[in-house]
């Protein structure tokens, strides 16, 4: 195993939020759940009695705690890597791991595996709570499948883009500060900008009649990319490959600047 994944894991498992984000992710993510269940079966007791199908319960659940878990996880993830190379520089220990055996990738490697394990370790402590809705119908493993691949991969790229400022600056506060704007550029400016073109333009009549780059900004967008998940299989493509290409694009290219900085950093010790 990478010395610097053993080492960040080690860390980050004895510290006390080791043990209490999983703990407060999982009774928010109940407690959403359950709010959706309730507000979806209880429906009707108004004055238009419905009956309520099992199958709505079931979707509206899952639904829920799928969009729930990726604004959870958006919050979290900049906890992770946006502090992972600057608490190197604030303790004075980076120019010991630049002049050491270790390679920039496998500094950035070890960094960036610990911080996405733990993200995973909370996606796959959600993984019950996202499967309740089997019990109501609606909602089959596909669908568990593709809002739990697609989470990994949007966290994956945002990860990368919170190391790459975690490599930039010098302080960890201003480091996770930049990647929380770059998290809500991605999630509410993209959507802003959607809705503002969409406002301009009434000439399109459905999504399909939207121009490529007027659906441009939401592509960006980690809920948007959620959302296209839910397609059927047939129905991924194009949006959801899109959005696919677009985000491992970003994660690979704030790699690529990640490592040139660690690498000008190794130059200048």
């Amino acid at each position: 195993m990478n010395p610097m994944v053993r080492k960040e894991l080690n860390l980050r498992m004895r510290e006390r939020r080791g043990w209490i984000l999983p703990s407060l992710y999982l009774v928010i993510l109940a407690a959403v759940i359950t709010l959706a269940y309730y507000l979806t079966a209880l429906e009707g007791r108004g004055f238009e009695v419905r009956q309520v199908q099992g199958s709505e319960v079931g979707i509206a659940m899952f639904l829920t705690a799928a969009y729930a878990q990726m604004g959870i996880l958006l919050l979290l993830a900049p906890i992770f890597s946006a502090g992972a190379l600057t608490i190197e520089k604030e303790q004075r220990t980076m120019a010991g791991l630049l002049t050491s055996l270790l390679s920039p990738f496998q500094i950035w490697w070890g960094k960036f595996a610990a911080s996405l394990l733990f993200v995973l370790l909370l996606i796959v402590s959600g993984l019950p709570m996202l499967s309740v809705s089997f019990a109501f119908g609606g909602i089959g493993p596909w669908e568990v499948f593709m809002a739990t691949i697609t989470t990994v991969i949007a966290l994956g790229s945002l990860s990368a883009i919170g190391l790459y400022w975690s490599s930039v600056f010098r302080r960890s506060v201003h480091a996770t500060a930049v990647t929380y704007a770059t998290i809500i550029a991605l999630t509410l400016v993209t959507f802003i900008v959607f809705i503002i073109y969409v406002a301009a333009r009434h000439n399109a009549d459905s999504w399909q009649s939207f121009a490529w780059y007027v659906k441009g900004p939401l592509y960006l967008n980690p809920v948007f990319f959620l959302t296209m998940s839910f397609a059927p299989a047939r129905e991924l493509y194009p949006e959801w490959i899109r959005c696919l290409g677009v985000f491992v694009c970003l994660g690979l290219l704030a790699t690529g600047m990640s490592l040139w900085n660690l690498r000008r950093g190794g130059e200048v010790v």
